[in-house]
């Protein structure tokens, strides 16, 4: 708004009140004030995201690296089980993958040895377990993920039969 020459002050003054109190800019205020909690929020919402989807991936090679020992003939071969579980998951650059074979005599129940006699049916259950991890780094580092983060995961299946 453009001042208007006036010999009258009260024309000057009513001229200065209508510029000064005009609310044009005002969006534009407050967009500058809000867009820093914004883009905060929206780090956050990606973080999450991506750690949701490197958890997932983790899970996803614990799975399916068991999965591939519990195929009758692959229940030996601990290095074919750790890269199935790379196969699986090979966007990760950080993943970690170990595989043993376990044997219990109850479904989910500890650990034996493979040579111990089960009460009530003689040997023991023979399972394929992966172990997965991989380490997940926020882009920005809020409480309580400041600093690089573990995601873990386990996966067993039975092998139900051995040639």
């Amino acid at each position: 708004m453009r001042l208007k020459r006036m010999g009258n002050k009260t024309d000057w003054r009513n001229s200065a009140k209508e510029m000064f109190c005009s609310e044009q800019g005002s969006a534009l205020v407050e967009f500058a004030l809000c867009l820093p909690m914004l883009v905060v929020v929206l780090a956050g919402i990606v973080d999450y995201g991506e750690m949701i989807q490197v958890s997932m991936l983790v899970t996803q090679a614990a799975s399916a690296g068991a999965a591939y020992g519990a195929i009758p003939g692959n229940n030996n071969d601990l290095a074919g089980m750790q890269a199935a579980g790379r196969n699986s998951a090979s966007g990760l650059v950080s993943l970690t993958v170990s595989a043993v074979d376990i044997y219990s005599c109850t479904a989910g129940g500890t650990a034996v040895l493979s040579s111990n006699v089960c009460s009530g049916y003689g040997t023991p259950i023979k399972y394929a377990q992966v172990k997965a991890s991989a380490t997940f780094q926020p882009i920005l580092p809020f409480d309580g993920l400041s600093s690089p983060t573990t995601l873990q995961s386990t996966s067993s299946f039975r092998v139900l039969w051995t040639p």
